[in-house]
């Protein structure tokens, strides 16, 4: 009898340790992986800007895509971004010639657009609350597009038109401050210097110039 009943107690104990290791191995199978250290999010922004310079005072719009880095108890983040603007002049000049009887106005309307395309790398770290610094490079092409409209007055002379097109090397390094609305909205506010190349022949109108500019982005 006393045999019978250790078998049944021993049985019982391995039956309840089987039971239990059984347990722990679904309990470890269904536990949640850790969380990754380090994210990658899109955003989408743009801004509205003036260049100022000697050889072009005009505004300037962007719109960019991109995503950005950031890791658990890190300030800083990096940034990379694909970003378009565009920027455009329009300027008219005179010229009279002609004797006493006989005068003739020429009149140039010369139109120049400018679409810059870069790919941009931004660096941003925490300033205080809610406040951001930020530093980057960008560098791409510009398209460029000149229509030029010829008219003389008190002449034979007909009106005339021509265009022409251009692709430039185009890059630019900026540097400003972010403040963050909330967790998706964010302001910017910075300046860039611009690189650009020669184009038609001409030296660039934006090569050296500063932009300045203002700008929102949101955070998916």
């Amino acid at each position: 009898m006393k045999m019978k009943i250790i078998i049944a107690v021993s049985g019982l104990a391995l039956a309840a340790t089987v039971q239990a290791g059984e347990e722990a191995s679904a309990k470890q199978v269904i536990a949640a992986p850790p969380a990754p250290s380090c994210l990658w999010s899109w955003f989408a922004g743009g801004s509205l800007g003036v260049i100022d310079g000697d050889d072009w005072d005009e505004e300037i719009y962007t719109l960019h895509i991109g995503k950005e880095r950031k890791c658990v108890g890190d300030k800083c983040s990096q940034a990379i971004y694909l970003e378009v603007g565009y920027t455009e002049s329009d300027f008219v000049e005179q010229e009279t010639s002609g004797s006493v009887s006989v005068i003739e106005t020429t009149t140039t309307r010369t139109d120049i657009d400018i679409i810059p395309i870069t790919l941009n790398y931004k660096y941003e770290c925490e300033l205080a609350d809610n406040l951001n610094w930020y530093a980057g490079a960008g560098a791409g092409i510009a398209l460029v597009d000149v229509d030029i409209e010829t008219s003389i007055s008190g002449g034979n002379g007909g009106p005339t038109s021509e265009s022409d097109d251009d692709t430039a090397f185009y890059g630019h390094i900026f540097a400003g401050l972010v403040y963050n609305v909330s967790d998706t909205i964010e302001i910017f506010g910075g300046a860039r210097l611009i690189f650009m190349d020669d184009v038609l022949g001409e030296e660039s109108p934006l090569d050296e110039e500063v932009h300045y500019e203002l700008g929102a982005r949101y955070n998916f």
